[in-house]
């Protein structure tokens, strides 16, 4: 179980993370912020911060192509 505080030092290191890389996706905060999707989900549940949208899937698996 964390205590508040870590849960607010937690939160400001993502929120320096989302917002000094606007464009990041839930993968790029997992990974270089070192948390687990169920931590981040729950610091959202309980108001510390406001994730991204989840990335489209066509994106998401590679069909998506930008023409030229």
């Amino acid at each position: 179980m964390y205590t508040k505080l870590e849960d607010a030092k937690q939160t400001e290191l993502i929120k320096y993370y989302m917002n000094a890389k606007p464009k990041c996706t839930l993968k790029n905060i997992i990974q270089d912020c070192y948390v687990t999707r169920y931590r981040l989900t729950y610091l959202e549940r309980n108001g510390y911060l406001t994730l991204p949208e989840p990335t489209p899937l066509r994106e998401r698996n590679g069909l998506f192509r930008q023409t030229a």
